[in-house]
C-alpha cells in the first residue's frame, strides 16, 4: 500500500502545487485547509506523514504540532514543516515543538523524497520493534523513561580538528548530551550510558570524501550502525544531501551554521535514539519473558524443547552421551491442600534454586509442568548421570523450605526419572517421554528415588563392567542391544 501523506495548508494554490509534486511518487495524498479538517482526517485515515505550512492563519504551526505530539498515537508520525524559500527564522522553535524537519518549499524533489525515505525507514523500524502494533496495544513493549540515565554520547566528526573545536564551542552545552571529538571519542566518554549515540558529521566543501570516509570507519565499529546521525553540510549540493541520507542520516542540515537549530536537531535525534533503545530493551525483555517461567525464573517448556533437540543433535554428531532427567516433587498436592498455594509456590522456588545450586552452568534446567522439572546433562555418561540424579534427590531432601512464622520448615522429596539418549536422531518429546516413564517407575516404588530407563543402544565397555562387576571385554559382541530398567 502506498504511503499516506496529509497536506495541511490554508492556501489553496500551495496545496494544489505540493499535491501535484507528490502525485507521481506513489503516495496517497490527502489535503486539509484547516486544523479542524486536518484532525478529522488524521483520526480517520492515520497518515504516516503530515506536511504543514508554516504560515497557518488560524493557528501557528508550532501549536498544531505540539497538540499532535501530545497524543502518544502520533509519536511516530513524520511531520515536515514547509517554509518560504530562504526562511531561516523560527526553525529551531518548530523542531523543538516536535517537527521532524523544516525545509523550504523550493527544495528539489529528489532531495525532498530522500528526506521522506529516511523518515519512512525510521518509522518502519519503530513499527518492527513494536511487533506491528502501537505501544498501547502491546503490553510490555513500551519504553520506560526511567531506564535512561546519564548522558548520551555525541561524537563530533570533522576532518579539520580546529574547525571541530570551534563548532563544539559554538554549539555549547546541551542537557543530557556529552560531546567529544572523533579522535577522543572513546576515552572522553566514561559517563556515556551506551557505546552507540549521536554522531554530528561536518561535511565541508572540498572535503566531502574525507568526511564520508570517517563516517564509514565509525559505522564499521561495533554498534556503529546503531548511531543517530546528523550531518551539517552548510554549502552542500543536492547530490551530497542525498548521499547523506543514503548513508543513514536522520537529518541533513544545510544553510548557515545555526547553533540553536543544531541543538534542536540533536535533541530530536536524542529522543529518537532513547525511544529506539527503550523499544529494543522492551522487545528483548519480552522475548526473555516468553521463554522464562515467571515463578521460578527457570526456562519454560517453550525454551526447553528446542534446546533439548539441539543438545541431542550435538550429542549425535560428537558421539557423546546425553542424559535426560524428569523430576517431580512428591505429594505436592498435599502441600497445597495443607499449607495453601503460597507455600506451594515457595516449594517450587526452593526446588528451582536447589537444582541450580547442584548442576553445572552448561546443563539445561527448565520447569515443564506444575511441579515437574526437566534437566538435560550433555556429555554425561550413565554412571555420572546416576550420581547426579541421586545427588539432586538428596539435596532436595536435605533442603527444607522455610515457612512464614517461627521455626517452621517444610520437608520435601523428589522422584527422578532418568533416560539416556540413544545415538540416533530422536525428538525431544520422545526423550522426555522416556524419562517420564522412568519417573512413574520411581513413584511406584515409593518416591524419593531415581529410576532409570535406558533407551535402546549399543552397549559400551562401561555398561558391561557395571552389569557383571568384572573387567569388560575389549569390544562388545556385535549386534548385542541392551535396555536398562532398574
Amino acid at each position: 500500500m502506498p504511503g499516506r501523506i496529509l497536506i495541511l495548508d490554508d492556501n489553496m494554490t500551495r496545496r494544489i502545487t505540493l499535491a501535484a509534486r507528490l502525485s507521481g511518487a506513489f503516495y496517497d495524498i490527502l489535503v486539509a485547509s484547516s486544523e479542524g479538517e486536518a484532525h478529522a482526517i488524521i483520526d480517520k485515515a492515520r497518515p504516516g506523514v503530515i506536511l504543514v505550512a508554516d504560515e497557518l492563519v488560524c493557528q501557528p504551526a508550532a501549536a498544531f504540532i505540539r497538540a499532535l505530539r501530545a497524543d502518544p498515537e502520533h509519536r511516530s508520525t513524520t511531520i515536515f514543516v514547509l517554509t518560504a524559500p530562504g526562511g531561516q527564522n523560527g526553525r529551531a522553535d518548530l523542531l523543538m515543538a516536535g517537527a521532524d524537519e523544516v525545509l523550504p518549499r523550493s527544495e528539489p524533489d529528489e532531495v525532498f523524497r530522500a528526506r521522506l525515505r529516511s523518515h519512512e525507514r525510521s518509522r518502519e523500524m519503530v513499527r518492527t520493534l513494536q511487533m506491528g502494533g502501537d505501544e498501547g496495544q502491546m503490553p510490555g513493549l513500551s519504553e520506560a523513561a526511567s531506564q535512561f540515565q546519564g548522558k548520551i554520547a555525541v561524537t563530533l566528526m570533522l576532518p579539520d580538528a580546529d574547525q571541530a573545536e570551534a563548532w563544539r564551542a559554538a554549539i555549547g552545552p546541551v542537557e543530557g548530551l556529552q560531546f567529544a571529538l572523533a579522535r577522543e571519542a572513546e576515552p572522553a566518554l566514561p559517563h556515556a550510558t551506551e557505546r552507540s549515540g549521536l554522531v554530528l558529521l561536518g561535511v565541508l566543501p572540498g572535503a566531502e570524501h574525507r568526511a564520508f570516509r570517517m563516517l564509514a570507519e565509525r559505522s564499521a565499529q561495533p554498534d556503529g550502525d546503531e548511531d543517530e546521525l546528523l550531518i551539517l553540510a552548510p554549502e552542500a549540493d543536492s547530490a551530497t544531501v542525498i548521499a547523506g541520507y543514503e548513508a543513514g542520516a536522520g537529518a541533513v542540515m544545510t544553510g548557515p551554521f545555526d547553533p540553536a537549530e543544531i541543538r534542536a536537531r540533536l535533541i530530536r535525534l536524542r529522543d529518537r535514539l532513547i525511544r529506539r533503545r527503550g523499544l529494543h530493551r522492551a522487545l528483548k525483555d519480552g522475548l526473555i519473558a516468553a521463554v522464562t517461567d515467571p515463578l521460578t525464573g527457570l526456562h519454560n517448556r517453550r525454551y526447553a524443547l528446542p534446546q533439548l533437540a539441539r543438545l541431542s543433535a550435538q550429542a549425535l554428531v560428537a558421539e557423546q552421551e546425553l542424559a535426560v532427567l524428569v523430576l517431580d516433587l512428591d505429594h505436592f498436592k498435599q502441600v497445597n491442600d495443607a499449607h495453601g498455594h503460597g507455600v506451594g509456590d515457595l516449594a517450587l522456588r526452593s526446588m528451582a534454586q536447589t537444582l541450580q545450586d547442584n548442576l553445572r552452568p552448561g546443563d539445561l534446567i527448565a520447569r515443564i509442568g506444575g511441579e515437574e522439572f526437566l534437566v538435560a546433562l550433555p556429555q554425561t555418561e550413565l554412571a555420572a548421570a546416576r550420581k547426579i540424579a541421586a545427588r539432586l534427590c538428596r539435596a532436595v531432601r536435605e533442603t527444607p523450605v522455610l515457612l512464614p512464622g517461627p521455626q517452621q520448615r517444610l520437608r520435601l522429596t523428589v522422584s527422578v526419572g532418568l533416560a539416556m539418549a540413544p545415538p540416533t536422531d530422536r525428538a525431544p518429546e520422545d526423550l522426555i517421554a522416556a524419562a517420564d516413564k522412568a519417573l512413574y517407575a520411581a513413584k511406584g516404588r515409593g518416591r524419593d528415588q531415581v529410576a532409570l530407563l535406558g533407551c535402546r543402544r549399543k552397549p559400551t565397555r562401561r555398561d558391561f563392567a557395571e552389569r557383571v562387576g568384572a573387567t569388560p571385554p575389549a569390544a562388545p559382541p556385535t549386534g548385542t542391544q541392551m535396555r536398562f530398567l532398574i
